[in-house]
């Protein structure tokens, strides 16, 4: 492999972005015997063709959006067992749940067990049918619903959130990385997402390993602000812990 070559580098470059690692551009530019400006010239130039993200360092995995709700509840595999189980320890007894869309989400709601007197809040109607059909009172927060998570949004929906108040908030991830936090890729998503954290005691994200280190296109809540992530992957533990983040892995 001919490193002096940019296209080379930045083939090498973009291969490790894709695979979920972080491009520090100091370390690269040791590793490829290049100057620290060629290698931020290939960031900038991946970053041009939509490959990576560039930030302070180096460049970081881009998230891709996902496809919407409605049509990853049919093809998307089934969250780890483990991870969900992770995630309702985390929920503990908890008497009031304000619960974001998403299929790991919609999974724990599924497999939550039954507690005397649970109120479960939330933006998606997905989650809402679940609750019903646990027998697990619900109160729908109403709004516009947008197809990426299959949540209500909007001022109305916001608006209801402030109205209410809860013990902990459950949120799923586009993205999580330690120095932009948590991310979404609607905005308005992101916004019922900031909500939501706000009318909680505690909020707990729970995502799996793809999302670790990819930064969505709009900031949601920042690391040091969520007080628990549980996650299957074991390579985020550090940089979560740095953070002050409690991480649960399987």
């Amino acid at each position: 492999m001919n490193l002096n070559v940019p296209d080379t580098r930045q083939l090498e470059l973009a291969r490790r972005l894709q695979e979920g690692q972080q491009v520090i551009a100091v370390e690269a530019a040791q590793e490829f015997d290049v100057s620290v400006d060629t290698i931020r010239r290939d960031i900038l130039a991946l970053e041009a063709e939509g490959k990576a993200q560039r930030v302070r360092g180096g460049a970081v995995p881009l998230s891709t959006p996902a496809l919407p709700l409605h049509k990853r509840l049919s093809g998307d595999v089934a969250p780890d067992a483990k991870l969900v189980s992770a995630a309702i320890r985390e929920i503990g007894s908890a008497a009031t749940l304000l619960i974001d869309g998403g299929t790991t989400t919609l999974a724990i709601v599924e497999h939550l067990p039954h507690e005397e007197g649970r109120l479960v809040i939330t933006p998606s109607p997905w989650i809402a049918i679940a609750c019903q059909q646990k027998n697990v009172p619900v109160y729908v927060l109403g709004g516009s619903l947008r197809p990426q998570g299959g949540i209500a949004t909007g001022d109305t929906a916001i608006e209801r959130v402030g109205d209410v108040t809860a013990d902990v908030a459950i949120l799923g991830a586009c993205g999580l990385d330690a120095e932009f936090g948590l991310s979404s890729d609607d905005a308005e998503e992101a916004m019922m997402k900031k909500a939501m954290h706000r009318a909680a005691s505690r909020t707990i994200v729970v995502t799996n390993h793809a999302k670790i280190g990819l930064r969505a296109r709009h900031r949601t809540v920042a690391l040091p602000e969520i007080d628990a992530v549980v996650t299957d992957s074991h390579n985020a533990t550090t940089d979560l812990i740095a953070s002050h983040t409690l991480v649960v892995t399987k």
